[in-house]
């Protein structure tokens, strides 16, 4: 039996993806993985504002193409906007 720590990662549906980029207010993106066969992987492109200033020239982006990267922002969401509904995906 082979020991070690699996990572789990669903990713997104296309219809789970194009909901979260208008929910979060983001970009749908579609990519080609060549590793699982050339399937499509559906995720979301999220740009943050940054603080002005020059250590901070390009704005900073958040990709999320799995399941569970969706429900980790979300719970970080409901830290910096706690009265703001949840998304249940």
């Amino acid at each position: 039996m082979a020991s070690g720590k699996k990572t789990c990662s669903t990713g997104l549906t296309e219809a789970q993806a194009r909901t979260l980029a208008d929910w979060w207010g983001g970009r749908y993106q579609q990519l080609t993985a060549p590793e699982s066969g050339g399937e499509a992987c559906h995720g979301v492109i999220l740009q943050a504002s940054a603080p002005c200033g020059p250590a901070h020239a390009t704005p900073l982006e958040a990709i999320i193409f799995s399941l569970e990267e969706a429900r980790a922002l979300e719970k970080l969401r409901g830290v910096n906007n706690p009265g703001a509904p949840d998304w249940v995906g």
